[in-house]
This record gives structure tokens, C-alpha cells and sequence, in this order.
């Protein structure tokens, strides 16, 4: 079984940390991470060496669901500076990145500046369904390698298994 560390907390501490943390990932038997780089770049390309080098695959964040995430929102962030995580991210030969679902927008974005990396990205996307997002619109300009996540759209549902063929349906 594939397993996957979503620790969008990963990748919000100083560079050194990095190589002890993905050691004990690999330790616990995790395939892959997911991180959020907020640190800065020294940060990013550290997290990102030490999990590769762990035999570890990265799948790299930038951009949040939620209002008021980045400057144009009302946050903190600035959207350059969440651009640049994922630019990063691909001049490290990295191809999988989160991205808004319910942020079409956002997703154009993001592809546009990992593909003049020459990077062609998978994208992994949450923000359907309770966030409001259209899967259908998100992989519409996601491309051919996008992967809709969806929580309490089904968790949540009474009958469960009608709810994951109602949005898979929506690829």
C-alpha cells in the first residue's frame, strides 16, 4: 500500500531539521510527503533535498483553500511568494503539487509557471464539495494528471459509495 504524509506543517521550520524529520518519515514507512515550504526557499530546497534523498517522494503546496491565504485575499502570504514555492519546487525536478480545487484561477496559474519550468505537473486538489469548488472545472485547467480530493463530500454523505461515483463522475 502506498502511504502518503500530508504534512502541510513539514516544510515551516529551518533548513537543518529537514534531514532528521524525512529519515523518521521513511522509518515509519511513508512513501511520500506533502509540504508546504512557508519557511523561504533555503527552506524548500533543503526539505525537498533531504526527502529525496530518503528515497521519499515530494508533493509540494503553495497555495490554501481557505480565504484570506495569500495578499489578494486579505492574508498573509504574498501570491508571488506562493508562486515561487511551486517554481522552486520544479528547478528541484519536482512534479506533484497541491493546488486549490475551488481556485480554477489559481490552477492556471500554478501550471502555467511549473510548465515554463518544464515540468508537466500532477496536480492533487482538496476544496470540493464543502469549499465549494467544481471538480470538473478544476481539471478542466489541472490538464490530464489531476487528482481530486474529496473529504467530507463523501464522509459525510449517507450512502457513501453513491457519493464517490457521484464525483468521480464529475472527471
Amino acid at each position: 500500500m502506498r502511504c502518503s504524509l500530508d504534512g502541510q506543517k513539514l516544510g515551516t521550520d529551518i533548513p537543518d531539521t529537514g534531514q532528521e524529520v524525512m529519515k523518521n518519515i521513511k522509518e515509519a514507512g511513508f512513501d511520500a510527503v506533502i509540504l508546504f515550504p512557508q519557511s523561504g526557499p533555503e527552506t524548500e530546497r533543503a526539505w525537498i533535498y533531504h526527502a529525496l534523498d530518503k528515497g521519499l517522494k515530494v508533493i509540494v503546496g503553495g497555495r490554501m483553500t481557505h480565504p484570506a491565504y495569500t495578499v489578494s485575499e486579505g492574508g498573509f502570504i504574498t501570491d508571488e511568494g506562493a508562486l515561487d514555492m511551486y517554481r522552486i519546487a520544479a528547478r528541484a525536478g519536482i512534479n506533484n503539487f497541491v493546488v486549490p480545487g475551488n481556485k480554477p484561477d489559481v490552477i492556471k496559474q500554478v501550471r502555467d509557471v511549473v510548465e515554463a519550468e518544464g515540468i508537466i505537473p500532477v496536480f492533487y486538489a482538496p476544496g470540493f464539495i464543502a469549499q465549494g469548488g467544481n471538480i470538473s472545472d478544476a481539471a478542466k485547467v489541472a490538464g490530464d494528471r489531476f487528482h481530486g480530493i474529496v473529504g467530507r463530500g463523501i464522509y459525510q454523505a449517507s450512502d457513501k459509495r453513491a457519493a464517490a461515483i457521484e464525483h468521480t463522475s464529475q472527471l
